[in-house]
């Protein structure tokens, strides 16, 4: 999924450390009338970085429908045991889980997406200026906000637990709701101009605009494009596509462009096994040298000193 993507992004700034990443949990609730919880855990085996991030969703009402809320985030976990006979609290030897020997590091997405009706029925009688993420806005937005400890550990609690069925449900609305209200803590305090640093930014159809030239990019690692030529096939201002890029992804799109090429041609070297200069016209470089100047810039090695490895 894009949304996992772009949020892995953000928590693992490395594309190849990120690739380390094994699933070793996806599970999805549905509370009826409520929300729908998903948690995808993810196990490594390398040390690995991990910044923790979390991102508000909001689609304004429109034709008949309310206003949806879907609260995002990437933190950094454990998985307890491998054990068969234990559970994430519980462990068969006894221990418990902080000493469990068999604790795995992990990387958990977790997403609670509020169903309309349920946001409308908190929203009764609210007035403007108590109205719950000023939801009387009527443009979309996605807003980046650092997860406070109490959100995390609220994050905990819905990772691990031992409830089932009806009571799973009512455990896990009333910690969402927990986790809505410290969200609207920090994001009444946090402004979208300063997030992005450009205020056209704040309309989603501009960073849809800029997400589909990150996407063409990634499509066409192998054939550069200009950025005029990029501007156009996204139909935006050449000026506002560079500004608005390097707002949201925290580069250039040149820097970003060179780093995701020669990640595709790490991975090709390493491993496919293939020639230097296979890669290199595989990359669109006419001439080897060229492309091992920018690779070695990028990964701090010559190619042919990464297939020695």
């Amino acid at each position: 999924m894009k949304e996992l993507q772009d949020i892995l992004t953000m928590a693992i700034p490395q594309p190849a450390m990120s690739d380390q990443l094994q699933l070793a949990e996806d599970d999805v609730v549905n509370v009826p009338d409520c929300l729908d919880f998903t948690l995808q855990r993810f196990t490594y085996e390398r040390p690995l970085p991990v910044e923790d991030v979390a991102m508000v969703v909001y689609q304004p009402a429109k034709r008949g429908k309310s206003a949806a809320i879907e609260l995002r985030y990437c933190v950094a976990g454990n998985k307890y045991c491998q054990n068969p006979s234990c559970t994430d609290r519980l462990c068969a030897k006894g221990h418990t889980a902080g000493n469990c020997s068999d604790k795995v590091s992990s990387v958990d997405l977790i997403t609670v997406r509020f169903q309309p009706a349920f946001i409308q029925s908190l929203q009764k009688g609210a007035t403007n200026s108590t109205a719950l993420f000023e939801l009387q806005s009527r443009k979309p937005f996605v807003k980046t906000i650092q997860p406070c400890t109490k959100s995390k550990t609220v994050l905990e609690q819905m990772v691990h637990h031992n409830y089932e069925g009806v009571l799973k449900h009512i455990f896990l609305q009333s910690k969402a709701l927990e986790l809505l209200l410290f969200s609207s803590d920090q994001f009444m305090q946090n402004d979208t101009d300063e997030r992005y640093g450009c205020r056209f930014l704040t309309h989603m159809e501009d960073r849809e605009k800029i997400e589909k030239a990150r996407s063409i990019l990634l499509e066409q690692l192998d054939s550069p494009i200009t950025i005029r030529d990029l501007a156009r096939r996204v139909a935006m201002n050449e000026c506002y596509l560079k500004k608005g890029f390097k707002a949201m992804y925290g580069t250039t799109i040149y820097d970003y462009f060179q780093k995701e090429r020669m990640e595709k041609a790490k991975s090709l070297l390493y491993e496919k096994g293939m020639s230097v200069s296979d890669v290199a016209i595989l990359m669109g470089y006419s001439c080897i040298s060229h492309f091992s100047t920018a690779f070695k810039k990028h990964t701090g090695l010559k190619p042919c000193e990464l297939l020695l490895r």
